[in-house]
């Protein structure tokens, strides 16, 4: 089970195809990655090598970018410490070209690495992404170690995304209640309405009435009128 498909074995696998935007993951043994003819040919410009011990080695001015990570296939093996820089060495070096990533036989440390990055990319579950891997590659099997760890990582991984989709929630909340407020304090201003200044009357209407008045016999003559008649008195 472990080596289903012997036959067809090939030195590396095509795991996510060539796109306009980015170069091709592939996933190999030791062979493929001193096969720098083959690099070359497959436009592969970034090498990560998952193994100890492999004596994997490039020119000075090669444009090949190589990391070693030193894994042991052994299950008690801390392989998950390394997922987070192999992700972003796998996503930075797929702009760049095809990206290589390889063991000594490309059936556990490298192919758990894979599946890692696949996980965590495209949003599969640890089987999905299992089963995937080994469509393109009939003999990748992680250690039973590397598949627990694998199986944690598919927690952190959810645990991680719910995490987010709650803060984006929050943020919506936010952002719509951000929105609505000027809605609201628009209808409340709408909803006012303008009372008349009512001014307090404090001076009272005047009734005149006629008993009132005072007649004209009863008024004091004007005192030029009687000057007229003391003059009137003395031509005479």
């Amino acid at each position: 089970m472990l080596f289903r498909g012997i036959n067809n074995y090939k030195s590396m696998n095509t795991i996510i195809d060539q796109t306009e935007n980015q170069g091709a993951l592939w996933l190999g043994d030791y062979t493929a990655a001193i096969n720098q003819q083959l690099l070359k040919q497959k436009n592969i410009k970034t090498v990560l090598t998952v193994a100890s011990g492999l004596n994997v080695k490039y020119p000075p001015n090669s444009d090949i970018v190589h990391k070693v990570y030193n894994i042991l296939d052994i299950e008690s093996c801390n392989i998950k410490r390394i997922w987070g820089d192999t992700y972003q060495q796998i996503d930075e070096g797929l702009q760049k070209g095809g990206v290589l990533v390889h063991c000594a036989a490309g059936v556990s440390r490298s192919a758990a690495t894979v599946i890692a990055y696949l996980m965590r990319k495209q949003g599969m579950s640890f089987q999905e992404a299992f089963q995937f891997a080994r469509l393109k590659r009939s003999v990748v099997c992680p250690n039973f170690g590397f598949q627990r760890q694998l199986k944690q990582f598919e927690r952190e991984l959810q645990n991680m995304n719910g995490k987010v989709e709650t803060e984006i929630t929050q943020q919506q909340q936010q952002i719509s209640q951000l929105a609505v407020k000027p809605i609201i304090q628009q209808q409340q201003l709408s909803n006012l309405t303008i009372q008349p200044h009512q001014m307090a009357m404090t001076e009272k209407k005047t009734t005149i009435r006629r008993n009132q008045l005072t007649p004209a016999s009863k008024l004091p003559k004007p005192v030029f009128q009687n000057n007229v008649k003391q003059a009137q008195s003395l031509k005479k």
